[in-house]
């Protein structure tokens, strides 16, 4: 205790202790008594500590840009409504940069600054179909799935990848934040392609639009040489749910030709290995961010990266498709990592 202090000097320091003032400002509003000078800082900290009360110091350095309510605003809006720094800037009409808004973000430890990935949405139907695949098939050998010739579909820009969108996550959320594709826009290109275990088919383009007759025509090109060449046309074939795979004159096409397709739920990318593969070409063929002026020179990247890259990752992509299904059980037929 500070015994050189009166009562009422006590009393104005508990008050604006209370105020959260530092000591310094507690003892520079103090007044000096007839009798002697004002309270030091030294008495004003000394009779705090025998009082058990926080004194609170000042921080070196400028002055805090965000109050602590600010940046709980900050917080909020970024994790609720999937602002950028700038957006927040703007939307809370703060008096500060982007950057301090970055800062203070990655200063909370639950935040984080990630690529959003992009799924399709899944209806109730979506998710009992995907898991009663992974139930009927999680039990078959590795030998079926070497049997399997999978097969897809990519769209190529002149200007870049699609789906490169970023944003602030919560990493304490549960559920993850999934963008819904879409295909829009010019200067593209659409191929088809299929991988195995035994090798790669030919890459086909197509102009336009794929329907029904484009892509039988695809198949005689490209599928049904390699079904014939590397399994003597013992293989089964994937394919998703586009309507040009769906529609009845492709069904009975397929079905006069004798070749086994798989049974492939609707909405399923992360089920298809050869989804991985477009993300290893994707990142070669628009390395350093390179953009292309013509159709051909994308065509001719994208050839070149099928016919290098492709076969290294089809192995072991292969081999992941009991971790895959196994992955949809787990999660009841949600969205999977892969």
């Amino acid at each position: 205790m500070a015994p050189w202090l009166s009562e009422h000097e006590k009393g104005q320091i508990d008050a604006l202790a209370g105020q959260e003032l530092s000591v310094r400002a507690i003892a520079k509003a103090l007044k000096p008594r007839p009798d002697r000078s004002r309270p030091s800082y030294a008495t004003v900290s000394r009779y705090l500590a025998s009082r058990g009360r926080r004194i609170v110091r000042k921080k070196p350095g400028p002055k805090r840009l965000l109050s602590r309510k600010s940046e709980r605003r900050i917080i909020r809006f970024v994790s609720v409504d999937a602002l950028t720094s700038g957006q927040v800037v703007h939307e809370l009409h703060l008096q500060c940069s982007a950057r301090t808004v970055r800062r203070t973000l990655q200063a909370a430890g639950f935040l984080r600054y990630k690529r959003v990935s992009r799924k399709p949405s899944l209806s109730s139907d979506n998710i009992r179909k995907r898991l009663a695949f992974a139930t009927a098939f999680i039990a078959k050998p590795m030998a079926f799935w070497h049997q399997v010739v999978f097969s897809d579909e990519k769209i190529w820009s002149c200007d870049g990848p699609f789906g490169s969108s970023q944003r602030w996550v919560d990493c304490r959320a549960k559920s993850s934040s999934y963008a819904r594709r879409q295909h829009s826009g010019g200067g593209k290109v659409h191929m088809w392609a299929g991988m195995s275990l035994r090798g790669l088919t030919m890459a086909v383009f197509v102009e336009g639009g794929l329907n029904a007759v484009k892509y039988q025509q695809v198949l005689l090109e490209a599928l049904l040489p390699f079904g014939l060449e590397m399994y003597d046309f013992n293989f089964t074939f994937q394919q998703d749910n586009a309507p040009a795979h769906t529609a009845n004159s492709t069904k009975a096409w397929l079905d006069a030709l004798g070749v086994t397709v798989l049974p492939w739920p609707a909405r399923s990318p992360d089920l298809n290995p050869i989804e991985n593969i477009w993300g290893v070409l994707s990142r070669v063929v628009y390395r350093k961010c390179r953009q292309f002026a013509r159709v051909a020179e994308l065509k001719a990247a994208v050839l070149a990266a099928w016919a290098t890259e492709a076969q290294k990752y089809v192995v072991p992509l292969l081999e992941s498709m009991p971790r895959r299904l196994q992955a949809v059980l787990d999660v009841r037929g949600h969205h999977t990592k892969y």
